[in-house]
């Protein structure tokens, strides 16, 4: 007579940032991009988050040499910044560029040192575009080793976001998914600024979004009971010892494509039900008993690991710390 075994799997699901932060106001006119769209179409989950503005001020550009600092409204120490164009492949040495400033206020600077500046464009002299860099921009390049720079400060200052709302769109492109989007206008109208200086609330509401890039699955048997968290129901998958029948190199064959649905379903639940948004109106409380989720698959639970976030994310309820590819 063949024995029965049995065995559980469970999922752990990988995801990373593929773009820096942008604000509301930025991404209305950076979506229609093709290369931002081709960077942010893999993405899935979308965070709108808010912090105090971010802005540059004292912006020179002298001797091949790009200077400012990075600061925003409170009390945080500024962020003194060094930038070289040649080093990072724009130009070549003594080469030189147009930088185009542009301005959160309606006057602006007509010569240097440069204030209330949202970002600076790089252009060749016959005003090829060459890069545009807002300060998000900047600080999500220099830390993922993207952008040679010298940074003096606490980068970390800059990361900190509150988290609005968490939200998923893989049935449509997530540009179109945003465009238009009621609880983006809904805290667009009525989340005050956090800025001093009054500034309408796109510049300060911002989305960040996730790629989910695959998994990987253990297969635990015989004894499962020791892995299973408290409060977790095991979904129990049973094989015989019969190397003929196939039924345990089924019960090891994964059971989700690489960007399955169910994978995206299952970190807005996750997410959701761990930070609580304010303006989620669903909270998956139930969780991880949800639909089309990764235990419909046949996964007893799931954990999720963010290769890539640049960003400190918070509620009242949970705090997810930046992680980055290398220590800041």
């Amino acid at each position: 007579m063949t024995s029965l075994g049995q065995g559980i799997k469970t999922i752990q699901i990988h995801a990373q940032t593929r773009y820096p932060i942008v604000s509301a106001y930025e991404f209305e006119f950076l979506k229609s991009e093709s290369e931002i769209q081709s960077l942010l179409k893999p993405c899935t989950i979308y965070f709108i988050i808010q912090r105090p503005l971010i802005y540059i001020e004292n912006l020179k550009v002298a001797d091949g040499l790009i200077t400012f600092r990075i600061t925003d409204d409170t009390n945080t120490p500024p962020l003194e910044c060094t930038f070289i164009p040649s080093d990072n492949g724009f130009c070549s040495p003594g080469e030189e560029l147009l930088v185009e400033v542009q301005f959160y206020k309606k006057t602006p600077d007509s010569e240097a040192p440069y204030n209330d500046v949202a970002g600076f464009k790089l252009f060749t002299l016959d005003e090829k575009f060459l890069g545009w860099f807002s300060p998000s921009m900047f600080l999500y390049a220099y830390l993922d080793n993207k952008l040679r720079a010298d940074v003096i400060g606490d980068v970390r200052n800059y990361l900190d976001f509150h988290v609005h709302y968490i939200g998923k769109a893989f049935s449509q492109d997530i540009w179109d998914r945003l465009t238009g989007h009621h609880k983006m206008q809904s805290i667009l109208t009525l989340e005050d600024s956090l800025n001093s200086r009054s500034l309408r609330a796109p510049f300060e509401i911002s989305l960040l979004m996730l790629d989910i890039d695959g998994y990987d699955e253990a297969n635990i048997f015989p004894f499962f009971d020791f892995s299973v968290q408290p409060g977790v129901e095991p979904i129990v998958h049973y094989y015989t010892e019969d190397e003929d029948d196939g039924t345990f190199d089924k019960y090891y064959d994964p059971m989700l494509d690489t960007r399955a649905p169910e994978l995206t379903s299952e970190v807005e639940a996750l997410l959701v039900s761990t930070f609580k948004p304010k303006y989620n109106e669903i909270l998956f409380e139930n969780y991880p008993n949800i639909k089309a989720g990764t235990r419909s698959a046949g996964y007893t639970q799931s954990t999720l690991v963010i290769e890539k976030m640049p960003a400190i994310l918070k509620t009242e309820h949970h705090v997810q710390e930046v992680v980055l590819p290398y220590d800041a």
